[in-house]
Protein backbone atom coordinates (compact mmCIF):
# COMPACT_ATOMS: atom_id res chain seq x y z
CA UNK A 1 0.00 0.00 0.00
CA UNK A 2 1.13 3.67 -0.75
CA UNK A 3 1.27 6.50 1.30
CA UNK A 4 1.65 4.80 4.59
CA UNK A 5 3.79 7.38 5.54
CA UNK A 6 2.50 10.90 7.20
CA UNK A 7 4.90 13.06 5.04
CA UNK A 8 3.86 11.27 1.59
CA UNK A 9 0.57 11.40 2.42
CA UNK A 10 0.38 15.37 2.78
CA UNK A 11 2.39 16.01 0.04
CA UNK A 12 -0.44 13.75 -2.25
CA UNK A 13 -3.40 15.24 -0.35
CA UNK A 14 -1.89 19.01 -1.69
CA UNK A 15 -0.43 18.34 -4.78
CA UNK A 16 -1.33 14.90 -5.95
CA UNK A 17 2.29 13.65 -6.42
CA UNK A 18 2.46 10.22 -5.15
CA UNK A 19 5.74 8.95 -3.94
CA UNK A 20 6.84 5.49 -3.17
CA UNK A 21 9.45 6.88 -1.03
CA UNK A 22 11.43 10.26 0.35
CA UNK A 23 13.14 10.31 -2.71
CA UNK A 24 14.28 13.80 -1.78
CA UNK A 25 16.90 11.88 0.44
CA UNK A 26 19.12 10.63 -2.73
CA UNK A 27 19.82 14.56 -3.10
CA UNK A 28 20.47 15.33 0.53
CA UNK A 29 24.11 14.80 -0.31
CA UNK A 30 24.82 17.05 -3.20
CA UNK A 31 26.21 20.49 -2.40
CA UNK A 32 24.56 22.62 -4.41
CA UNK A 33 21.39 24.70 -3.62
CA UNK A 34 19.11 21.87 -4.67
CA UNK A 35 20.71 19.49 -0.95
CA UNK A 36 19.99 22.78 0.34
CA UNK A 37 16.31 22.29 -0.31
CA UNK A 38 16.73 18.61 -0.25
CA UNK A 39 18.11 18.67 3.41
CA UNK A 40 15.57 21.16 4.41
CA UNK A 41 12.97 18.87 3.32
CA UNK A 42 14.25 16.18 4.75
CA UNK A 43 14.57 17.09 8.22
CA UNK A 44 10.95 19.43 7.93
CA UNK A 45 9.62 15.48 7.05
CA UNK A 46 10.56 14.00 9.61
CA UNK A 47 9.21 16.93 12.35
CA UNK A 48 5.78 16.28 10.26
CA UNK A 49 5.84 12.95 10.99
CA UNK A 50 6.59 13.46 14.46
CA UNK A 51 3.91 15.59 14.48
CA UNK A 52 1.67 13.22 13.11
CA UNK A 53 2.55 10.68 16.34
CA UNK A 54 1.92 13.68 18.79
CA UNK A 55 -1.27 14.81 17.44
CA UNK A 56 -2.23 11.52 16.90
CA UNK A 57 -1.87 10.70 20.17
CA UNK A 58 -3.19 13.91 22.31
CA UNK A 59 -6.46 13.33 19.97
CA UNK A 60 -6.82 9.43 21.32
CA UNK A 61 -6.23 11.15 25.17
CA UNK A 62 -8.98 13.62 24.48
CA UNK A 63 -11.32 10.81 23.01
CA UNK A 64 -10.96 8.57 26.12
CA UNK A 65 -11.73 11.80 28.91
CA UNK A 66 -14.35 12.03 26.74
CA UNK A 67 -15.92 8.73 26.66
CA UNK A 68 -14.65 8.31 30.36
CA UNK A 69 -16.88 11.85 30.81
CA UNK A 70 -19.94 10.48 29.15
CA UNK A 71 -20.30 7.82 31.88
CA UNK A 72 -19.82 9.99 34.39
CA UNK A 73 -22.81 12.48 33.31
CA UNK A 74 -24.73 8.44 32.80
CA UNK A 75 -23.50 7.59 36.17
CA UNK A 76 -24.08 10.34 38.20
CA UNK A 77 -24.93 13.50 36.55
CA UNK A 78 -22.02 15.41 36.99
CA UNK A 79 -18.46 15.12 35.76
CA UNK A 80 -15.21 16.36 36.23
CA UNK A 81 -13.11 18.26 33.28
CA UNK A 82 -10.36 19.13 34.93
CA UNK A 83 -7.91 16.37 32.92
CA UNK A 84 -10.54 17.13 30.16
CA UNK A 85 -9.38 21.05 29.72
CA UNK A 86 -5.80 19.96 29.93
CA UNK A 87 -5.97 17.35 27.81
CA UNK A 88 -8.04 19.38 24.52
CA UNK A 89 -5.67 22.46 25.19
CA UNK A 90 -2.84 19.84 24.22
CA UNK A 91 -4.37 18.88 21.19
CA UNK A 92 -4.70 22.32 20.11
CA UNK A 93 -1.23 22.82 20.91
CA UNK A 94 -0.05 19.87 18.85
CA UNK A 95 -2.96 20.75 15.79
CA UNK A 96 -1.50 24.20 16.01
CA UNK A 97 2.28 23.27 15.68
CA UNK A 98 1.13 20.57 12.83
CA UNK A 99 -0.44 22.85 10.68
CA UNK A 100 2.42 25.10 10.62
CA UNK A 101 4.61 22.02 9.69
CA UNK A 102 2.43 20.82 7.58
CA UNK A 103 2.46 24.41 5.82
CA UNK A 104 6.32 24.53 5.33
CA UNK A 105 6.63 20.70 4.39
CA UNK A 106 4.63 21.09 1.01
CA UNK A 107 6.33 24.98 0.51
CA UNK A 108 9.56 22.88 0.82
CA UNK A 109 8.09 20.07 -1.31
CA UNK A 110 7.25 22.58 -3.85
CA UNK A 111 10.66 24.19 -4.32
CA UNK A 112 12.87 20.76 -4.58
CA UNK A 113 10.06 19.74 -6.69
CA UNK A 114 10.78 22.85 -9.23
CA UNK A 115 14.38 21.33 -9.91
CA UNK A 116 14.07 18.18 -9.86
CA UNK A 117 12.12 15.81 -12.54
CA UNK A 118 10.22 12.31 -10.53
CA UNK A 119 10.49 8.34 -11.61
CA UNK A 120 10.83 6.86 -15.06
CA UNK A 121 8.69 7.50 -18.03
CA UNK A 122 7.16 3.68 -17.94
CA UNK A 123 5.26 4.10 -14.53
CA UNK A 124 3.12 6.48 -12.73
CA UNK A 125 1.37 6.42 -9.88
CA UNK A 126 -2.17 8.15 -9.98
CA UNK A 127 -4.48 9.38 -6.72
CA UNK A 128 -7.92 7.69 -7.57
CA UNK A 129 -9.20 10.55 -5.90
CA UNK A 130 -7.42 14.02 -6.70
CA UNK A 131 -6.52 15.55 -3.22
CA UNK A 132 -7.94 12.61 -1.41
CA UNK A 133 -5.16 9.93 -0.28
CA UNK A 134 -8.09 7.86 1.76
CA UNK A 135 -9.16 6.42 -1.72
CA UNK A 136 -6.38 4.95 -2.54
CA UNK A 137 -3.88 4.73 -5.67
CA UNK A 138 -3.59 3.10 -8.94
CA UNK A 139 -0.28 1.96 -9.94
CA UNK A 140 -0.26 2.64 -13.97
CA UNK A 141 2.76 0.79 -16.44
CA UNK A 142 2.89 1.47 -19.68
CA UNK A 143 1.95 -1.27 -22.03
CA UNK A 144 2.16 0.51 -25.66
CA UNK A 145 2.35 3.93 -26.38
CA UNK A 146 -0.65 5.46 -24.85
CA UNK A 147 -1.92 2.29 -22.94
CA UNK A 148 -1.57 1.76 -19.46
CA UNK A 149 -1.98 -0.79 -17.54
CA UNK A 150 -3.68 -0.41 -14.13
CA UNK A 151 -3.30 -2.01 -10.84
CA UNK A 152 -5.09 -0.78 -7.19
CA UNK A 153 -2.79 -0.72 -4.10
CA UNK A 154 -4.61 -2.17 -1.39
CA UNK A 155 -6.26 0.88 0.09
CA UNK A 156 -7.54 1.38 -3.41
CA UNK A 157 -8.81 -2.26 -3.48
CA UNK A 158 -10.82 -1.70 -0.27
CA UNK A 159 -12.10 1.69 -0.73
CA UNK A 160 -14.15 0.11 -3.79
CA UNK A 161 -14.18 -3.13 -2.14
CA UNK A 162 -12.68 -5.59 -4.76
CA UNK A 163 -10.53 -8.38 -4.63
CA UNK A 164 -7.93 -7.21 -6.47
CA UNK A 165 -5.62 -5.56 -4.55
CA UNK A 166 -1.84 -4.91 -6.41
CA UNK A 167 -3.15 -7.06 -9.46
CA UNK A 168 -4.25 -5.78 -13.00
CA UNK A 169 -7.99 -4.46 -13.44
CA UNK A 170 -7.32 -3.29 -17.12
CA UNK A 171 -6.26 -0.61 -18.90
CA UNK A 172 -6.73 2.90 -20.26
CA UNK A 173 -5.92 4.43 -23.43
CA UNK A 174 -5.23 7.85 -24.42
CA UNK A 175 -6.97 9.76 -27.51
CA UNK A 176 -8.91 12.20 -27.13
CA UNK A 177 -10.80 11.30 -24.16
CA UNK A 178 -9.53 8.56 -22.12
CA UNK A 179 -10.89 4.75 -22.91
CA UNK A 180 -11.11 2.06 -20.13
CA UNK A 181 -10.72 -1.45 -20.93
CA UNK A 182 -11.18 -4.25 -17.87
CA UNK A 183 -10.06 -7.39 -17.36
CA UNK A 184 -7.90 -9.17 -15.00
CA UNK A 185 -4.99 -10.61 -17.23
CA UNK A 186 -3.67 -8.48 -20.34
CA UNK A 187 -3.61 -11.96 -22.88
CA UNK A 188 -7.79 -11.38 -22.54
CA UNK A 189 -7.93 -8.39 -24.86
CA UNK A 190 -6.56 -11.07 -27.72
CA UNK A 191 -7.43 -14.65 -26.60
CA UNK A 192 -10.53 -14.19 -25.10
CA UNK A 193 -12.06 -10.81 -25.94
CA UNK A 194 -15.19 -11.76 -24.49
CA UNK A 195 -13.93 -11.00 -20.85
CA UNK A 196 -12.18 -8.20 -22.06
CA UNK A 197 -15.26 -4.67 -21.29
CA UNK A 198 -14.80 -1.85 -23.21
CA UNK A 199 -16.00 0.61 -20.53
CA UNK A 200 -17.53 4.31 -21.56
CA UNK A 201 -14.76 6.63 -22.57
CA UNK A 202 -13.70 9.47 -19.43
CA UNK A 203 -12.99 12.93 -19.29
CA UNK A 204 -9.32 12.54 -17.37
CA UNK A 205 -7.27 9.62 -16.66
CA UNK A 206 -8.39 9.32 -13.09
CA UNK A 207 -11.60 8.60 -13.72
CA UNK A 208 -10.78 6.50 -16.25
CA UNK A 209 -9.07 4.43 -13.70
CA UNK A 210 -12.01 4.81 -11.06
CA UNK A 211 -14.56 3.26 -13.81
CA UNK A 212 -12.33 0.07 -13.90
CA UNK A 213 -12.25 -0.33 -10.21
CA UNK A 214 -16.13 0.61 -10.42
CA UNK A 215 -16.91 -1.65 -13.16
CA UNK A 216 -15.25 -4.49 -11.34
CA UNK A 217 -17.57 -3.90 -8.15
CA UNK A 218 -20.24 -4.08 -10.23
CA UNK A 219 -18.97 -6.90 -11.87
CA UNK A 220 -18.57 -9.15 -7.92
CA UNK A 221 -22.30 -7.97 -6.74
CA UNK A 222 -25.62 -8.93 -7.15
CA UNK A 223 -26.54 -6.06 -9.45
CA UNK A 224 -24.62 -7.52 -12.21
CA UNK A 225 -26.84 -10.27 -13.70
CA UNK A 226 -24.61 -11.16 -16.38
CA UNK A 227 -24.85 -8.66 -18.24
CA UNK A 228 -21.72 -6.46 -20.29
CA UNK A 229 -21.27 -2.89 -20.48
CA UNK A 230 -23.84 -2.47 -22.93
CA UNK A 231 -26.88 -3.57 -21.19
CA UNK A 232 -26.24 -1.13 -18.06
CA UNK A 233 -28.22 1.19 -17.17
CA UNK A 234 -27.85 4.49 -18.26
CA UNK A 235 -27.30 5.86 -14.82
CA UNK A 236 -24.96 2.56 -14.24
CA UNK A 237 -23.09 3.79 -17.18
CA UNK A 238 -22.77 7.55 -15.82
CA UNK A 239 -21.58 6.08 -12.65
CA UNK A 240 -18.85 4.22 -13.95
CA UNK A 241 -17.65 7.36 -16.09
CA UNK A 242 -17.69 9.84 -13.58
Amino acid sequence: MFLTDPALRRIAADTNDVLPEHLWRHDTATLDPLGDLARLLHTTARAFTDSSITLDQTLTRVADLADTARHQVAARADLDLTAYQQALTDALTARERHLHLGATLVTTYHAWRNHRTLGDRTQRHLLLQPGDPSRGVAVLRQHEPHTWLVSPDAEAATAVDIPYPDRVVGDVTEGHLWTPTAYTDPQHRHTQPGIAYRLPECDDLASACRSLLRWWHLRHSAAWRNRTPDQLTPAELAHLAS
